[in-house]
């Protein structure tokens, strides 16, 4: 099996190697298909890593489609028995392990095969995505959305991630500190920082861009007005490997420029929900920026009520709400992962909870209680099913079930009252495939008033901050 070279090499050792070594250098970039790097060979001399990099790619284009779906079928499932079983290849291996799919639970294992075995009865391929440019939640909510794809849309999608792949194989062969093919040593605006003798590194996954945009906006359309406030965040990734390396800037996108971006698209491009905002700003920072692959842009909106003096609603008065509504929009231009949530919603009732049947051990002091009050702060998000949404009525129909739901049982626990929560908006919303809830317990303590000689009729209590029970849990479709 060819091995990648352990030892990152220059331009110009990889323009001199003879045509064997370099299969054996280079043989692990596309998984198990030697014959590309046989063919990227032909392409040389390289004066740089993009031009390595589109010499495979060339060659897989140039490639017939028995070839394309040969190589895509040798890529490994992820988080499969095979990675269980330590039978993949190096450079799987250790993409898998980077992304956590080494350690998934058993029920997110579950979840892998489950899928997986769908998509392959939908596409006969395996599920190919380059897990180095995403979280192990996009990783798995990237494959539901995929399995409503056509054939070609996932073999053209298969392939694109195939060259992210290769792109990441050969970003860790090829030594950036090194001459370029002129000899010439790689220029910047400042010469960048000399490599510390005797430490070998490289970079990992990074990505740069803006955060605490705060952008409001106000629709003017008509007498009566809309507000949208939102405070948002962009966060590119990439190949940004020179800017790091060796300090060359050429084809970044400033930082500067996506602030003004964030505001300069909002003329025209923000009317409504910013989950759809979201994907604008995505298709043009990956359209204007030659080194970004992927863009994540993440928001937290202040939502305004309108003031009603009267009892009849103001045109354009509003006064602000304590709910925030999150959402996080991530993606390449074609293809998007969406979240949406709630945050900092502060909910509360003052009976119909209690605490009773827990294990007693040494160290418990708690009593049990059938009357308690209940209360926490509310943070929650939760992913959609494959498809364009109504964003705002989904996030308004969440937030209406989660109040009323709130309101309607006797609570035995907090954890009770997140399933029973789940299951409600479940129902009420097909849009969504599972949501996740973190529930502090804002605990209330009935404060102790007869060391006074007063009796406190349960009444009087100390709200008290910390330290807190944390319950959190994902309410998932079966």
């Amino acid at each position: 099996m060819p091995q990648l070279s352990p030892t990152p090499i220059s331009l110009d050792q990889i323009n001199a190697l003879s045509a064997a070594d370099f299969g054996r250098v280079f043989g692990g970039v596309l998984e198990h298909s030697l014959h590309y790097a046989r063919a990227a060979a032909q392409a040389r001399p390289f004066a740089s890593l993009d031009e390595l990099t589109r010499a495979f790619a060339a060659a897989v284009d140039a490639s017939g489609t028995e070839q394309q779906l040969a190589l895509i079928r040798a890529h490994p499932d992820l988080a499969s028995k095979a990675a269980l079983a330590g039978d993949l290849t190096p450079e799987s291996a250790r993409e898998q392990a980077s992304a956590g799919l080494g350690h998934l639970s058993a029920e997110e294992f579950a979840e892998f095969q489950t899928l997986s075995q769908a998509y392959r009865a939908s596409f006969g391929l395996p599920y190919v995505v380059c897990v180095r440019d995403h979280t192990r939640a996009a990783i798995l909510a990237g494959l539901r959305q995929r399995l409503s794809n056509t054939a070609e849309q996932e073999r053209t999608e298969a392939l694109r991630q195939i060259s992210r792949i290769a792109h990441w194989r050969l970003s860790d062969l090829v030594s950036l500190h090194q001459a370029s093919l002129t000899g010439e040593p790689m220029t910047s605006n400042e010469a960048a920082p000399a490599p510390t003798p005797g430490v070998r590194v490289r970079l990992g996954t990074n990505n740069y861009g803006k955060a605490d945009v705060r952008l409001f906006k106000v629709n003017r359309d008509s007498p009566r007005h809309k507000v949208t406030d939102v405070w948002v965040r962009v966060a590119l990734e990439g190949d940004f490997t020179a800017a790091h390396v060796s300090g060359d800037n050429t084809g970044l996108l400033a930082t500067d420029t996506l602030r003004n971006t964030v505001y300069a698209l909002a003329v025209d491009g923000l009317h409504g929900d910013v989950e759809a905002f979201g994907k604008v700003l995505i298709r043009h920072l990956v359209a204007q920026g030659p080194t970004v692959r992927r863009v994540r842009v993440s928001f937290t909106e202040h939502l305004w009520q309108r003031l009603s003096p009267g009892g009849s609603e103001h045109d354009h008065a509003f006064v602000r709400q304590m709910p925030k509504h999150t959402a996080q929009v991530e993606g390449d231009g074609e293809q998007f992962q969406v979240t949406s949530g709630i945050e900092e919603l502060y909910i509360l009732k003052t009976t119909d909870s209690g605490w009773a049947g827990f294990l007693r051990e040494e160290f418990t002091t708690l009593p049990d209680t059938h009357d308690r009050i209940l209360a926490t702060v509310v943070s929650s998000h939760w992913e959609y099913e494959p498809g364009e949404h109504d964003y705002g009525a989904v996030w308004q129909r969440v937030y209406k079930a989660l109040l009323s739901t709130f309101t309607d049982h006797y609570s035995p626990s907090m954890q009770a009252t997140l399933y029973r929560i789940g299951e409600a908006v479940l129902g009420e919303c097909p849009e969504i495939s599972r949501i996740f809830f973190a529930f502090p317990n804002r605990h209330h303590i009935l404060y102790n008033t007869e060391r006074f000689g007063i009796t406190n009729p349960n009444t009087v209590f100390h709200a008290d901050a910390e330290p807190y029970g944390q319950i959190e849990g994902w309410v998932e479709r079966v």
